[in-house]
């Protein structure tokens, strides 16, 4: 966290009690949900005693997007953020929610292979495009409720409208 704020301040932004709280959220996330729903932040950032809007939260999660030190994952139907401090790309369990970080190299393949019927994507997940592989994880396989797994390259949601928070 202390390394995000740092950057920021060297862009001329503000260390903001919004900002503050929403990152302190987001690193304190577990191993197994590292990235959370705005709606996810602003429970956990209210339960911390910080009052905050839900608007606001948005604002800070879509602002902190557009700079590039936050990422988007769309898990079961909803916008999730999570640090874009390393290159990496995501499984996410279709059933629980589960997300898990994979080495941009386990994925270089699909990425590749999306090059190659014209679609563009990093390699490495930063910035610009993220493979996501839905499916279900070891505590789910058995639950036969959803089909199989499916392939997705989800970009960044930098088309938001950009705020200043």
């Amino acid at each position: 966290m202390v390394a995000v704020l740092g950057r920021l301040r060297e862009r001329g932004l503000r260390r903001t009690p919004a900002r503050q709280a929403v990152l302190s959220v987001l690193v304190d996330a577990p191993p197994d949900h590292p990235h959370l729903s705005a709606a996810q932040v602003h429970d956990r950032v209210r339960a911390s005693g910080v009052r905050i809007d839900l608007t606001t939260v948005h604002r800070v999660l879509i602002h902190l997007t557009d700079l590039g030190e936050l990422h988007t994952v769309p898990v079961s139907g909803a916008m999730t953020y999570g640090f874009a401090d390393h290159p990496h790309h995501h499984a996410v369990c279709t059933l629980c929610g589960r997300v898990c970080h994979l080495p941009a190299e386990a994925v270089l393949t699909a990425v590749q292979a999306a090059g190659a019927v014209g679609f563009s994507a990093d390699p490495a997940g930063l910035p610009g495009g993220v493979v996501v592989v839905y499916g279900r994880c070891d505590s789910c396989g058995a639950d036969t409720r959803r089909p199989g797994s499916t392939v997705q390259l989800a970009e960044r949601s930098s088309s938001r409208t950009r705020s200043t928070t």
